[in-house]
């Protein structure tokens, strides 16, 4: 029984990593905010990000292939509405990255708890956090029949997605001193234009489904 209730922490972690690793729109977000803010601020955002994987994970597991089922009908609504939302969430960005950067004095610091909205809000809309819980939902199977078993692998799974991220906010926070506006303003433009990538991905995505 712990033997099995390890290889599904291990399994947890390990799938929370993967979903986190790849290092996309949402990844560069995290360090720019880190690199402006400060690693508070980069920490925030990196557990608004964990928080929506722990989710998806938790929803998975807990419906299991049902979920995968019942969300297939809809993929192409929601791959179209995940679309468009980024988009419009990319373009916002870029206006924002395109402006000329404001005297130090004149910056005004996010609240954490508001940054930390803001990505849970953007990560939800992931095509690629979407597809990856429906994956999960299909192929995710219980080895063992303790009652806690579910919860171990989901809350592996999120806090192998929050260590990757933290870390990422750590390293911005740690070489923002070290940027230029220059750099930080390049940066913005590269994460806005992913997160407009990803819409079209998903409206591409939509066509086929």
């Amino acid at each position: 029984m712990t033997h099995d209730l390890l290889t599904l922490a291990a399994a947890g972690f390990v799938a929370g990593l993967a979903v986190a690793m790849p290092l996309g729109a949402i990844g560069v977000l995290i360090l720019r905010e880190a690199m402006l803010q400060g690693l508070r601020t980069g920490l925030a955002a990196a557990a608004g990000v964990a928080t929506v994987d722990l989710a998806y994970c938790a929803v998975a597991v807990g419906l299991g292939a049902y979920a995968a089922d019942a969300l297939a009908p809809w993929g192409s609504t929601i791959a179209v509405v995940s679309g468009v939302v980024l988009i419009g969430i990319g373009l916002v960005l870029l206006r924002g990255a395109l402006r000329p950067p404001a005297p130090a004095a004149e910056l005004v610091r996010g609240r954490p708890l508001r940054v930390y909205a803001r990505f849970v809000a953007l990560t939800s809309l992931n095509p690629a956090t979407v597809v990856y819980f429906v994956a999960l939902a299909g192929v995710v199977t219980t080895v063992t029949t303790a009652a806690a078993g579910p919860l171990v692998f989901v809350i592996a799974a999120g806090l192998g997605s929050l260590l990757w991220q933290a870390g990422l906010a750590i390293v911005g926070s740690a070489v923002g001193a070290r940027v230029s506006p220059r750099v930080v303003r390049v940066l913005g433009i590269v994460a806005a234009g992913a997160v407009i990538a990803l819409g079209v991905v998903a409206l591409a995505a939509a066509r086929s489904l």
